[in-house]
């Protein structure tokens, strides 16, 4: 049953609640500070902010860069983080300290590689009508290259489906680095640090706040977009893809398989063509129709129409990754992210 009862708002007669931006950072000397100048540009009063910096082990200049930016806002702290919680490890472990030192009553999650957008704290934080425990915004990869483009149309396709989904009350996942929980609903489920590991941190929480009987938003506008680097290599792509297809092994079984239909599409149509080839081209027609409606809608939404040369050929790359994807994740390679490998 959702939560209805007074203590679930996390607004009492406030416009602005005190909110905590929480960031995992781990060898991010090349990305944070682009991150932290767009935190500073947001419009919100600066004195309702805290920014907390948790520092992962850092090999290379983080804690410097970070440091000296922070140096005269006595509302930003670099938390260097050394506190160990059994079962815990990575990015929650980071997450899980962070959320322990923080003050408000609205959590904001990003990534350090993300920079939100100027009206993502007042857009986010409006959603918390009473009951709602977890709110998503939408993140997409930005880059100039071809791939990098084809990446953007991948990720914008998945999160506009999932957008549409979430309308029918359906909760599928959030976004890491985009993501604002209540602080009620975070102690309702003993923080990161009561919840099982996971390479999908942010899916973990987002699921067992779900469960808890939180209700939950998941927003696809240009208010709330935040944009991200893509991945610059194949493999690093497909690790990527890795990560999160084990992620997913969690969700309702109809969404596994539509997964793994969506990415098998082409061989599993090949093969009914070999039985039924009208079938087989109707069913490809239908989807084609249902994928572009789908793309049509999320780049009007997000105002990313001058994509629509990359729509085009979204179809071809499916064909090409999704496959290359699901063999990538059936080999016996470890996952690897942010320098460490994980079973």
């Amino acid at each position: 049953m959702p939560v209805t009862d007074a203590s679930a708002v996390p607004l009492p007669g406030s416009d602005h609640p005190l909110i905590s931006i929480l960031i995992a950072a781990r060898n991010e000397e090349n990305s944070i500070l682009d991150c932290l100048k767009a935190i500073t540009q947001l419009n919100y009063p600066p004195e309702r902010i805290e920014v907390l910096v948790g520092n992962d082990h850092s090999t290379d200049q983080t804690m410097i860069v970070v440091a000296g930016f922070i140096a005269d806002k006595a509302d930003y702290q670099l938390i260097d983080i050394n506190t160990a919680f059994e079962g815990v490890k990575g990015k929650a472990k980071v997450l899980a300290q962070l959320a322990q030192q923080a003050r408000g009553s609205l959590f904001f999650f990003t990534d350090a590689d993300t920079q939100v957008p100027a009206d993502w704290l007042v857009n986010m934080s409006r959603q918390f009508t009473k009951g709602v425990g977890i709110v998503t915004g939408v993140t997409l990869p930005e880059g100039l290259g071809f791939f990098s483009r084809l990446q953007t149309i991948d990720w914008l396709y998945n999160l506009t489906l999932t957008h549409l989904v979430s309308i029918l009350g359906v909760p599928v996942t959030a976004m890491g680095n985009n993501m604002a929980v209540s602080r009620v609903g975070y102690e309702a489920v003993g923080g990161y640090e009561s919840l099982p590991f996971s390479v999908v941190e942010d899916y973990t929480l987002f699921r067992t706040i779900v469960e808890q009987g939180y209700g939950f938003r998941n927003l696809l506008n240009e208010e709330v977009l935040a944009k991200t680097k893509p991945v610059d290599t194949v493999l690093a792509f497909f690790q990527q893809r890795k990560r999160w297809m084990r992620g997913a092994t969690a969700l309702p079984a109809w969404m596994v398989v539509s997964l793994y239909g969506q990415y098998l599409a082409g061989p599993l149509l090949l093969l009914l063509a070999w039985f039924s080839p009208v079938l087989a081209i109707g069913l490809y027609m239908i989807k084609l129709l249902i994928q572009t409606m789908i793309l049509s809608f999320g780049l009007s939404r997000l105002k990313q129409t001058k994509l629509w040369p990359y729509a085009l050929i979204f179809e071809l790359y499916q064909l090409i990754i999704g496959p290359l994807s699901v063999v990538f994740y059936l080999l016996p390679i470890k996952i690897e992210w942010k320098g460490r490998e994980y079973n």
